[in-house]
């Protein structure tokens, strides 16, 4: 199955009707914080919920945030691991300050967006941002938080949520 069905994109023409859409609803209702593994380092902690990856990879760059958050605790590695968290349109990861266990989270104003992977040459996910709620189909309330990214492939695995299949 192509990435993209629509023959007129970003618009919809209906051909998401023709394709294999599974829009089943998989994904946990369970808290964020319940499902992140807590990685410890010297400078800041990080939260990680792995089914939540969207596969945007902003995370790789400088040696991947983990390496970051738990080997180093110069200035500079803490900067670009705060950063490459803070770029993760999932909400996948999340940094924390230690000591006060704020979270740092980027500043986004409510809205929404697409997400177009020129490199991949596949189109990502829906970026929800700034605390915008969604609703399941029964009418139940995801937690809602910052960064969300949602399937617009029909691929993912935790759906309404983007697992990264379109990368597939």
């Amino acid at each position: 199955m192509p990435l993209r069905q629509t023959k007129d994109p970003p618009f919809c023409d209906g051909a998401h009707t023709k394709a294999r859409w599974d829009a089943t609803e998989r994904a946990s209702r369970v808290p964020y914080l319940e499902q992140a593994e807590r990685i410890e380092g010297p400078a800041l902690d990080l939260t990680d919920a792995e089914e939540l990856c969207a596969s945007a990879r902003f995370c790789h760059r400088a040696g991947g945030t983990w390496n970051l958050t738990v080997y180093s605790d110069d200035p500079e590695s803490r900067r670009i691991a705060i950063e490459e968290a803070c770029n993760c349109p999932a909400g996948r990861l999340v940094a924390w300050e230690k000591g006060t266990g704020r979270a740092i989270e980027p500043d986004l104003d409510p809205s929404i967006g697409l997400i177009e992977d020129l490199q991949a040459g596949v189109s990502g996910p829906i970026w929800v941002r700034g605390g915008i709620p969604v609703e399941a189909a029964d009418g139940t309330v995801y937690e809602a938080r910052n960064r969300v990214t949602l399937c617009r492939c029909g691929r993912s695995g935790n759906m309404p949520l983007c697992d990264g299949s379109h990368m597939d």
